[in-house]
């Protein structure tokens, strides 16, 4: 199914002129999935967001799908329970996203150690457990010379042992852009860059419609529904606030920061998740991508725009300190930073801890007397079975209006580019259709990417070729570009270069070969004037400035 800029135009028509059953705020990865499981229910469904899909905190996370093992330190075992079984739904729905691997935890005997081999030992057992994994994925502990061995460049002081446990690599953003996309084609009318302004209330002072905003055009219109849910993560608090009267604040966002460095500077073969060696109570993770490894993340209280939480000094000197004490010969060093990205997590205060590394990260729902449901905090892994939650609370209002839907398990429902005959065996799936790549025109390497990143969904992206071929890209990029045009929405730069394709993030050194054609013809296709060409170039420039950290590396140098 077509989702372009004119389905964008044709879906803000259909919400400003049909009464929704529900409408969603938010289009991260938990507006999405409730988007996805009301749209499989037969509601009608809208969904708006003020930035792009998945533009907040559901492209800044460390890009897992992760069972919290550090949560069993909290005794969160509840939580950690629900999560671990969640990475194999997820893996099965979207294999093209998910995949399972080990991973490794080192042990260390130091001051502040989260676990000794004793501990490590019982802790990755109930891992194991709470997660029902079966027996070919079973943990197991190593000895130091064994570590070393896989992992020659972590540091040996202290180092007691290893151990090797499953969980899940993915791409955030991916797996948002997916959800988001299989719910457009299960029915549910979505937009991005549209913005919940106000909200609009009865006679009996319920809230009957949001009047938003086009951040593109700045044209305003409303939307009506009968139920209207708040999942803006760490902007809950913001939406809730637009209301009549007084509101509480429940959130309590902290900031997440991640590094990519070139894997020659950082070779690892292996996800590894170990301690900060800081005696703060975090723990890091340093994760191999391609041709790059990326760390984080920190974990501090956060105060500003939460539209691109700023990175700080202290920030940078707290990554740069914990990564070299734990691989004393890489030296890195912040020019050694190729780009970054940072992130706020949706947190619910708890008046009891002021950690933030120790505050849970359940999810919880409110709903206000006016109406508005809220579902805020939760991880990433978990996001289906908080649109599970989300749709009981709903029920419970559409029982007041004698209204009520059939239900639905999205265990069984792929997500887009995830119809895959064998989710288990997906690298004999990627195997078949190199060679139809290879036959458009691509490398074998560039083809195996393809199906990686797209799935079932790479023929679709093949059928653009003669339209590819007009840009003037490579063709991967072009064939890219094309379907995220096509297909996924793609209305800005950052959307293509950050979220549609990980460039921004993993290939900062092509932007500045792609940047100039990829704004020809967004600006062609979507019938930019000279003076929005100008903005979104400048946009871009400085997204590209920030990511890749230049105003801090000039600082240091002196420039």
């Amino acid at each position: 199914m077509i989702f372009s800029a004119q389905t964008r135009q044709d879906n803000i028509k259909k919400l400003t002129n049909e009464e929704m059953d529900v409408l969603i705020i938010g289009g991260g990865i938990t507006g999405a999935g409730l988007a996805l499981q009301s749209a499989a229910r037969g509601m009608k469904v809208g969904l708006i967001e003020m930035q792009d899909f998945a533009g907040g905190t559901s492209s800044r996370s460390s890009k897992l799908v992760h069972g919290g093992l550090r949560y069993l330190k909290q005794f969160d075992v509840e939580l950690v329970a629900d999560v671990a079984k969640e990475r194999a739904v997820i893996g099965s729905i979207a294999p093209h996203i998910v995949q399972p691997s080990y991973m490794l935890m080192p042990v260390y005997e130091e001051p502040g150690a989260s676990f000794n081999k004793f501990t490590a030992e019982v802790v990755l057992h109930l891992y194991d457990y709470l997660a029902d994994i079966d027996e070919k994925w079973a943990h197991y502990l190593v000895d130091k010379d064994k570590v070393l061995e896989e992992e020659p460049g972590l540091t040996d002081e202290g180092l007691l042992a290893g151990g090797f446990y499953l969980d899940y690599t993915n791409d955030d953003a991916r797996l948002t852009i997916e959800t988001i996309k299989k719910a457009h084609e299960l029915g549910a009318v979505m937009t991005n860059y549209v913005k919940a302004e106000d909200f609009v209330y009865d006679e009996q002072g319920k809230i009957k419609a949001v009047r938003a905003m086009d951040t593109l055009t700045d044209n305003q219109f409303e939307i009506a529904a009968k139920v209207i849910v708040n999942a803006t993560g760490p902007w809950s608090d913001e939406v809730r606030k637009k209301r009549s009267g007084e509101t509480e604040e429940k959130m309590y966002p902290t900031k997440g920061v991640h590094f990519v460095v070139d894997r020659s500077k950082l070779p690892v073969s292996r996800t590894i998740y170990t301690d900060s060696g800081q005696e703060d109570n975090r723990m890091i993770f340093i994760i191999p991508r391609g041709n790059k490894t990326y760390f984080g993340t920190t974990d501090t209280p956060f105060e500003g725009s939460y539209e691109e939480p700023s990175i700080t000094e202290e920030d940078i000197d707290y990554l740069l300190k914990t990564i070299n004490h734990r691989f004393k010969e890489a030296n890195i060093t912040i020019e050694d930073i190729e780009s970054s990205w940072s992130g706020l997590r949706p947190l619910i205060q708890d008046e009891d801890n002021n950690d933030p590394s120790g505050i849970s990260r359940g999810h919880e729902i409110f709903v206000e007397d006016d109406g508005l449901i809220t579902i805020a905090g939760g991880k990433l892994t978990d996001y289906r079975r908080m649109a599970e939650d989300a749709s009981e609370v709903i029920d419970r209002e559409f029982e007041k209006l004698n209204v009520s839907f059939d239900q639905v398990d999205t265990q069984t429902i792929p997500l887009s580019g995830g119809d895959v005959e064998n989710p288990k065996a997906f690298d004999q799936f990627i195997e078949q259709h190199i060679e139809e790549g290879v036959k458009a025109g691509l490398t074998e390497e560039e083809a195996h990417d393809l199906a990686d990143w797209y799935g079932t969904n790479v023929e679709k992206l093949y059928a653009l070729k003669s339209r590819a071929e007009t840009y003037n890209l490579p063709l991967k990029d072009a064939l890219q570009l094309a379907y995220g045009l096509e297909h996924e929405m793609v209305m800005a730069p950052e959307d293509f270069f950050g979220r549609r394709t990980d460039t921004l993030l993993f290939a900062m050194d092509r932007i500045s070969q792609l940047k100039t054609p990829v704004l020809k013809v967004l600006s062609e296709e979507l019938g930019w004037s000279d003076q929005e060409k100008r903005n979104w170039s400048e946009h871009l420039e400085e997204r590209i400035t920030d990511t890749a950290l230049d105003n801090f590396k000039r600082t240091q140098r002196g420039d």
